[in-house]
């Protein structure tokens, strides 16, 4: 009997040891890329923002290959309401960069409609990956995919709730200011981006609302020290 159960438990307990390991990778990515390429190289933000999408992606694509993450059925797991909380999530991390921030200068002509594009759209749908899609990832694959009952969506939302937390906070303290001001209100910020992905264990409104957020950055609050880092001048 012993022996019967160890057997059944091992391929799971071994599912969980690496992606455990490949989480972990991925966190220090998340903290190394900043840190080095913006904190310490100090690149230019919009060449930052070159390395750094590559980085992530190529972390995430090998991440997914190697693995063989069952991508396709996550993101068959309640689209539509995914997209319906991600609408309401976005909604209000519009208006708190809004009324949070004061209106700042920002730049003009087609460079402006680039870094809507660059720093807004893509940007922010790429912290999406890798701080939310990534962590609800590796918990359903942990999960072996079955989240159909209450008990596995709990044990779902708990366990990508802890490490949308733990690589939220890696991530932005890679970079200066943050390690000056804390990362309290990224992690508050994007536990609601997260909500969506939470709830559903679907990502896709949590990267409708990461990237709303950016764009209503870029375009309201271009100089901001919280919502768009590393910070930057209009000039």
């Amino acid at each position: 009997m012993t022996t019967a159960i160890f057997e059944r438990s091992t391929p799971a307990m071994g599912t969980a040891r690496i992606q455990a390991a490949w989480f972990a990778a991925g966190a220090l990515v998340a903290f190394l890329l900043p840190f080095v390429f913006s904190s310490v190289l100090d690149l230019n933000h919009d060449l930052y923002y070159a390395v750094y999408f590559a980085g992530a992606l190529g972390f995430l694509t090998w991440y997914v290959k190697a693995t063989g993450a069952d991508v396709a059925g996550m993101m068959r797991q309640n689209w539509r309401w995914s997209v319906v909380l991600g609408v309401l999530a976005a909604a209000f991390v519009v208006f708190n960069v809004l009324n949070r921030e004061d209106s700042t200068p920002r730049p003009g002509g087609l460079y402006f409609i680039f870094e809507i594009g660059w720093r807004g759209v893509i940007y922010g749908a790429i912290d999406a990956l890798l701080l939310t899609a990534f962590p609800a990832l590796v918990a359903y694959t942990v999960l072996e995919g079955h989240v159909v009952t209450l008990a596995r969506r709990g044990l779902f939302a708990g366990l990508t709730l802890v490490m949308v937390l733990a690589i939220t906070a890696t991530y932005h303290l890679g970079y200066e200011q943050f390690r000056e001001d804390g990362v309290g209100a990224p992690e508050i910020g994007n536990t609601i981006i997260s909500l969506p992905a939470l709830l559903t264990m679907n990502p896709a409104g949590s990267v409708l609302a990461h990237a709303s957020m950016h764009v209503t950055a870029v375009t309201h609050a271009y100089e901001t020290d919280v919502f768009l880092p590393p910070q930057t001048d209009a000039d």
